[in-house]
């Protein structure tokens, strides 16, 4: 709350300076205020006869290859050769080579094509903004401090972080830890091939196996390349006494659910009843386990029978 109050606030200073700077303008004339021309998603210069309104780089599911095998059968039986084009390509305002250029990675793009003059000229202007390379993905990559090191305790650290993620919390369970079946979720999970654990103790390494696209990828859909987070691990004690689920007074109508899915139920149920004790999210997440009934109207929360904090069970109804 107190980082969106404050971005509230720089945002109304923003406006009042920018108001004061148009309002002290001598002339009061709109028209006398710098504008930057618009960015053109293709633009053109000569190459008479042919129609470059098939060319579409705002395609989010458009590999380099594509698009440049597009660009090429565009220039057959013409007096032009694609191959010969003059190209230079950028990212983010650096040149780069095309081996360099996914056009998934969020950032500006600038694919230049000339025919040795600026008489016949090219210009292919692109901006990302939905990257799934997961340094995209996890941008904010020190997480503090963390009870411990266990898979689901990273994931739903990073998740927190990066509230982006919040929208995507299924798919990044289901990425790194598994389907969410029982058989995967309600278990102990103390290591994951593609979770990396630092042999100290004080980090972790996403790996998704790939940090390259090819033509069978979904860049709209698949986590690519990796990223390295940090952390702190601090073990609190465990309470002296096991608190009883079916002891406690629980929230157990947790309402409509995005999605009927182990981790949404478990997300709401932990908000709704454990907000005071998130000190405890680990032993939440590790050592509850859900079974959701066939009609995926309700459930029943269970607890790792060697859990340091919670023993019993309780039902739960949603919808």
């Amino acid at each position: 709350m107190k980082k969106l109050l404050a971005v509230m606030g720089v945002g109304l200073v923003t406006f009042g300076l920018t108001m004061t700077l148009v309002s002290c303008n001598k002339n009061d004339n709109w028209n006398s205020i710098p504008v930057d021309p618009p960015i053109l998603p293709v633009e053109v210069i000569g190459f008479a006869g042919i129609n470059f309104k098939t060319i579409n780089p705002q395609n989010n599911k458009q590999t380099t290859p594509d698009l440049l095998d597009q660009l090429a059968q565009l220039f057959i039986g013409t007096q032009w050769k694609f191959e010969q084009l003059t190209k230079n390509y950028k990212f983010n305002n650096q040149t780069k080579p095309v081996a360099q250029i996914d056009l998934y990675r969020n950032g500006q793009y600038e694919l230049n094509f000339n025919y040795g003059t600026s008489a016949n000229t090219i210009k292919i202007n692109k901006t990302v903004m939905s990257s799934n390379h997961l340094t995209d993905k996890v941008k904010s990559t020190d997480l503090g401090k963390i009870t411990d090191s266990r898979p689901k305790t990273i994931l739903i650290a990073i998740i927190f972080n990066n509230m982006q993620l919040i929208s995507e919390l299924n798919k990044f369970g289901d990425f790194f830890i598994g389907e969410q079946v029982p058989e995967i979720w309600n278990e102990q999970i103390e290591t994951i091939a593609n979770i990396e654990v630092n042999a100290d103790q004080t980090g972790v390494t996403l790996k998704t196996g790939k940090d390259t696209w090819s033509k069978d990828d979904n860049p709209a859909t698949d986590y690519y390349g990796s990223v390295n987070v940090h952390f702190s691990v601090v073990t609190p004690p465990p309470p002296a006494v096991k608190e009883d689920l079916g002891k406690m007074e629980l929230k157990t109508s947790l309402g409509k659910l995005p999605k009927v899915t182990i981790l949404q139920v478990m997300m709401m149920f932990i908000s709704v009843n454990f907000v005071s004790q998130l000190d405890r999210l680990s032993a939440l997440l590790n050592d509850l386990y859900l079974d959701i009934n066939p009609d995926q109207k309700g459930g029943r929360i269970t607890t790792y029978a060697k859990s340091d904090y919670y023993t019993g069970e309780v039902n739960i109804t949603f919808s």
